[in-house]
């Protein structure tokens, strides 16, 4: 039996477009459902990353800042380690605190460096525009949903074949890819910052 593939969704329900994620995974089919272990995080945790098996591949959803409001951003979670340390080399990450407040690149970084690899899977965001508290999705992130949805069925499928034998590659089920975004000088340039938390928005 293959296992089911951990979703490890980011953010807080009740910021704006930060609870897109929670309504991406509500919109999953049925069927992907039964493949898969949704996992509500709110801010993602290493705790989460460090208990996975080194071969078990996981998905991240999160909103963030950095793109275009209902745009979707699809990475490898090995190429946002790879990121953060070409900012850190180039000392552009922001200071290191707790490691419950790093963003997100910085927390998989740290993973990778504990467990000597980076976490196997794929990170899987959305750009959004407001996170106010107690205000809904904003229209284009609600209009993204099923592009959204899209995203992560095509990632858990990539996995799913990954584990039993078949020869999908992942970065070739998603349609368009754009380009790393590239952050404003007042953005966090560690890495993408989750929008439902604008504490975090603010350089080191």
């Amino acid at each position: 039996m293959t296992p089911r593939v951990p979703i490890f969704v980011c953010g807080e329900p009740a910021r704006g477009d930060d609870a897109a994620g929670f309504a991406a995974v509500d919109l999953l089919p049925a069927d992907l459902r039964d493949r898969v272990e949704v996992v509500p995080v709110g801010q993602l945790d290493i705790l989460f990353l460090m208990d996975l098996p080194a071969d078990a591949p996981c998905v991240v959803i999160d909103a963030v800042a950095g793109l275009r409001p209902g745009e979707v951003w699809v990475r490898p979670l090995a190429a946002l380690v790879g990121r953060s340390r070409a900012l850190q080399a180039g000392g552009r990450a922001p200071e290191l605190r707790s490691s419950h407040e790093l963003p997100l690149e910085q927390v998989l970084d740290l993973a990778a460096t504990l467990r000597d690899a980076p976490p196997a899977g794929t990170f899987v965001g959305i750009g959004g525009a407001c996170f106010d508290v107690g205000t809904p999705l904003t229209a284009s992130v609600a209009a993204a949903l099923p592009a959204l949805v899209a995203a992560i069925t095509a990632e858990v499928a990539a996995i799913n074949a990954t584990e039993s034998g078949g020869l999908i590659d992942s970065r070739w089920l998603v349609l368009t890819s754009p380009p790393i975004p590239r952050f404003a000088d007042n953005a966090v340039l560690g890495g993408l910052q989750s929008i439902g938390r604008p504490d975090r928005h603010q350089a080191g």
